[in-house]
């Protein structure tokens, strides 16, 4: 991942989407153990902050009023495209050590 570029590529969008339901199988059958803490205490409070009805900036400015929600959703879908990628790479890694047999 490039560090000038924290989030995801929009390319990269429908490969994560399509993931993001066979890493949470995966850590919930616990084939996959490396929980990723961070993003789903992140991803929690970024729902609270979102829900709540105080924000930084309050919702009522029109045009300004939604940019702290979309930082908080940039910020989980950064942290997310991070886990998903490294899931991507140990399931990668895991198929080829332990291919299925036919």
């Amino acid at each position: 991942m490039n560090p000038l570029r924290p989030g995801p590529k929009l390319a990269d969008f429908p490969v994560l989407i399509r993931s993001t339901p066979a890493m949470f199988r995966d850590l919930l059958s616990r084939r996959y153990r490396h929980w990723p803490a961070g993003t789903l205490v992140g991803g929690f409070l970024g729902l609270v902050y979102l829900v709540n009805p105080l924000d930084f900036i309050p919702d009522a400015l029109p045009g300004i009023g939604v940019i702290d929600d979309t930082l908080m959703i940039g910020v989980f879908l950064a942290f997310l495209s991070r886990d998903l990628k490294k899931y991507l790479r140990w399931k990668r890694n895991h198929e080829t050590q332990n291919p299925k047999p036919q």
